[in-house]
C-alpha cells in the first residue's frame, strides 16, 4: 500500500467519525462547484451527487453564469464542440462550455449530468467557487453578489471586500488555488482542508 493509499484510508476513518461526533451532513443537499473540489468534498462526507457539476470543469465565469440562472440551464441543450483538449468540451444552453475531464465521450457526460440534473435539491444548495482556471476579481464579485446564502469562494489571497471569500493558505506566490485536492505531505489533510467544510455544509 502507499502512503497515498494509507493517508486516503486514514482519512476517510478520521471523516466518519467526524461525522458521527458532528450529527453528520444531510445526504439531501445539493453542492454546485467550478471544478472537482465539490466532488471531492460530496466524497469525503459520503454524499450522493445531488448536482450535475460533478467530475468536470466550468470556466468560473460560466459557472457564475450558470448558477445564477440556474433553472433556466435545466434540460438546457447540449451541442459537443471541437476541441484541441484531451477531453471532450460541451456547450450547455449555448452558452456555458462543461470540460469533461473525467468522461470518455459527451454522451457518457451527458447521462451523468441529466441524471443528477434531478436530484437538485433547490431547497438546500451550497456553492463553491475555486480561484482558478482564469478566475478574475470581477468574477468572485459577481458570485459575492449571487442570492444565495451558502456559498463560498476559495481564494489565492485576501480580499476583504468579497464576504464570501475564504484565504487558503500556499497559493500567494501561484495566484491562484491549484489542485487543492492534493494531500499536505505526512497528514491525512488535503490543502482544501483549511477551510471548515462540516460547519458550511450543516448551514441551514
Amino acid at each position: 500500500m502507499t502512503w497515498n493509499n494509507f493517508q486516503w484510508r486514514l482519512r476517510m476513518l478520521l471523516f466518519d467519525c467526524y461525522q458521527m461526533l458532528m450529527g453528520g451532513v444531510d445526504k439531501k443537499i445539493s453542492i454546485f462547484c467550478n471544478n472537482c473540489i465539490g466532488a471531492f468534498v460530496a466524497h469525503d462526507f459520503r454524499l450522493p451527487f445531488n448536482s450535475p457539476t460533478v467530475n468536470l470543469m466550468i470556466p468560473p465565469s460560466e459557472f457564475i453564469e450558470y448558477v445564477a440562472n440556474l433553472k433556466s440551464f435545466i434540460g438546457a441543450s447540449w451541442e459537443e464542440v471541437d476541441s484541441t483538449q484531451k477531453w471532450p468540451i460541451v456547450l450547455l444552453g449555448g452558452k456555458i462550455h462543461l470540460n469533461l475531464i473525467h468522461y470518455k465521450n459527451s454522451f457518457e457526460g451527458e447521462v451523468a449530468w441529466r441524471r443528477r440534473e434531478k436530484r437538485i435539491n433547490f431547497e438546500r444548495m451550497y456553492f463553491v467557487l475555486i480561484e482558478t482556471d482564469g478566475c478574475t476579481y470581477e468574477d468572485l464579485c459577481r458570485f459575492d453578489c449571487l442570492p444565495y446564502p451558502h456559498k463560498i469562494a476559495l481564494t489565492h489571497k485576501s480580499y476583504p471586500d468579497i464576504k464570501c471569500s475564504y484565504v487558503v493558505k500556499g497559493y500567494k506566490d501561484l495566484g491562484a488555488v491549484i489542485d487543492s485536492y492534493r494531500f499536505f505531505k505526512i497528514l491525512p489533510f488535503r490543502k482544501y482542508d483549511q477551510f471548515n467544510w462540516m460547519k458550511f455544509l450543516k448551514q441551514v
